[in-house]
């Protein structure tokens, strides 16, 4: 890839230095392992993540960018990103590695949470998700999902909100299925033994469903939504304040990783095979993203997760979406990732690129209409 200098002055005309706190609380030491006013970069850093091979952080000790960028990780994880923002709102972390969806509802919340970064992306030559059906299934097309049985591991998950642009794209939602709530390691055998119709799995457990179970593809994700951007770094607004240098450093390691997953999918497919339980004959082959090579949120994607959330009903429709976006993900992303950005290098990224000019079937506009100040630039590189 070429690198290219693009600095906050070029994006943006003047450095972003706009404050982007709400409701700030003092970040507490065992999150960080010092009091905000001891140090601008803490002697240890608690960072959440979920078990799931779109996590950036997930790779990050094999890089070893953390490190590089002279952090002291300890990770934090949990089942589901509700249970990583519980904890960030009680204070025992201050960052986490969670989905789109998530930091959106809890910014709609008015917690004092920001989300500047975009790491995985499903994309059409790198899906993520599918719906899967046993191999002797009778459903052979979208619409033969009506009235039968669906597992999903959780509502509000990213899987979830597919169903809500499914109904757009071919007429065929939530509201048409069986919804049944089963964690996703137990999916393909419940799918196996005929209690549910179809799973809406998420890697690895797609991948354990197709070689053991023998369950086929019916539809993937992409295949509803071309371009979606999974993960974000979310971080507790205090803690940009008290160590704005470490905020960036973070964000440093982000980009670098989100890179090296893309430039190494092999081993990275050993690294998150290894964490995520994945037996070692199977881990070669789990579906890997795209991940964002300048780590930068891709607004007309953030745009369609609200309209997502708001169509199921998790957002308030009072709400003014464009003072929300701006201060959770606008404005922190000009404070934080550009910064960032500036210190390491920007690339091309073509999938990127792409996305941008997507088509996104729940935005009542086209998607250059929802783009931020950088995204025209990043169309350039």
């Amino acid at each position: 890839m070429n690198a290219c200098n693009l600095t906050r002055r070029g994006v943006l005309g003047c450095a972003a230095t706009a404050s982007v706190g709400v409701l700030a609380f003092s970040v507490s030491a065992r999150a960080v392992g010092l009091s905000p006013a001891s140090s601008k970069v803490p002697e240890k850093i608690i960072i959440g993540r979920l078990p799931f091979n779109t996590e950036v952080t997930l790779y990050g000790d094999e890089l070893g960018a953390l490190k590089e960028e002279g952090l002291n990780i300890e990770y934090s994880q949990a089942v589901g990103g509700p249970a990583i923002i519980q904890a960030m709102v009680a204070g025992s972390i201050p960052v986490a590695d969670i989905g789109v969806a998530p930091a959106l509802m809890a910014a709609a919340r008015k917690l004092p949470l920001v989300s500047p970064a975009l790491g995985a992306i499903g994309t059409p030559s790198h899906p993520g998700d599918r719906i899967m059906v046993r191999a002797d299934s009778p459903i052979r097309t979208v619409q033969d999902l009506k009235g039968k049985r669906l597992a999903l591991h959780q509502r509000g998950s990213i899987e979830d909100f597919e169903l809500i642009a499914m109904k757009k794209v071919y007429g065929v939602g939530s509201e048409d299925i069986d919804i049944a709530l089963v964690p996703v390691p137990h999916q393909p055998q419940v799918l196996a033994e005929g209690q549910v119709d179809a799973i809406f799995p998420v890697p690895p457990f797609d991948l354990v469903a197709e070689r053991k179970f023998g369950a086929r593809t019916l539809i993937n994700g992409t295949d509803i939504n071309p371009y979606m951007g999974y993960g974000t770094f979310t971080l507790r607004t205090d803690f940009v304040d008290a160590y704005p240098k470490a905020a960036q450093k973070l964000m440093e390691a982000w980009i670098k990783t989100c890179r090296w997953i893309d430039d190494n999918p092999g081993k990275a497919n050993s690294v998150a095979g290894a964490a995520i339980g994945v037996e070692p004959d199977l881990r070669k082959e789990l579906r890997l993203c795209w991940f964002a090579r300048n780590g930068l949120p891709v607004m007309p994607n953030v745009w369609q997760f609200y309209y997502m959330l708001l169509a199921a009903k998790l957002i308030e429709p009072g709400i003014d979406p464009k003072a929300l976006i701006d201060q959770s993900v606008v404005e922190p992303t000009k404070r934080i990732s550009l910064a960032a950005l500036d210190a390491v290098g920007a690339q091309s990224d073509e999938e990127v690129a792409k996305m941008l000019k997507a088509p996104y079937p729940l935005l009542p506009k086209p998607a250059e209409k929802y783009f931020a100040d950088w995204e025209p630039h990043m169309l350039q590189l």
